[in-house]
């Protein structure tokens, strides 16, 4: 039995690999960017996630963004007031701030995280991790045509990690 290694495919077949790796990156960063795999208060946490080559820092404040910031703060003032005390926001807007633009190499990791501040509280109600569990293997399957062969290193950020000791607790990410 011949053992090839990864980095001398044939040209076609990297480039097959290469294509269908891309395709699932959109993929999944589409399907992360729906009411159905993220939690939408705004719509602001289901629009900040982003691929790239390292890891994402959960950095963005919602008040610095707008449509989210003014929906953030109707809806504060509503609850303030008395008004419309525990009441959803009824106008929640996703629009995706990071598209999916770069081509990535499968040789590489490839991290897909929300930049959002608050990501890991977002995170505990388990809209994203039901998606990882559930049908995102079914997409890497369909996507990934050839069988046995790499896939390249994916990572989403699916849950939290518990701080101890000295260390603080953050998020984690699992690899595909």
């Amino acid at each position: 039995m011949t053992t090839r290694d990864i980095r001398n495919l044939p040209k076609d077949l990297d480039r097959q690999i290469s294509k269908d790796f891309n395709i699932l990156i959109k993929k999944v960063h589409a399907q992360l960017s729906t009411k159905k795999r993220s939690p939408v208060y705004t719509g602001f946490f289901a629009s900040s996630w982003k691929a790239q080559s390292s890891p994402v820092r959960p950095t963005d404040r919602i008040e610095k963004f707008q449509p989210w910031a003014g929906i953030k703060r109707q809806v504060s003032t509503a609850f303030f007031s008395g008004a419309g005390a525990a009441s959803r926001p009824n106008n929640p807007v996703i629009k995706p701030r990071f598209p999916v633009k770069r081509a990535f190499n499968y040789k590489r990791p490839v991290y897909i995280g929300n930049k959002a501040k608050y990501a890991v509280y977002a995170l505990e109600g388990g809209k994203v991790q039901q998606f990882i569990q559930g049908s995102l293997g079914k997409m890497i399957r369909e996507t990934m045509t050839d069988k046995g062969l790499p896939k390249g290193k994916l990572f989403v950020q699916g849950g939290i990690t518990g701080g101890f000791g000295s260390v603080s607790s953050g998020i984690g990410y699992t690899q595909f």
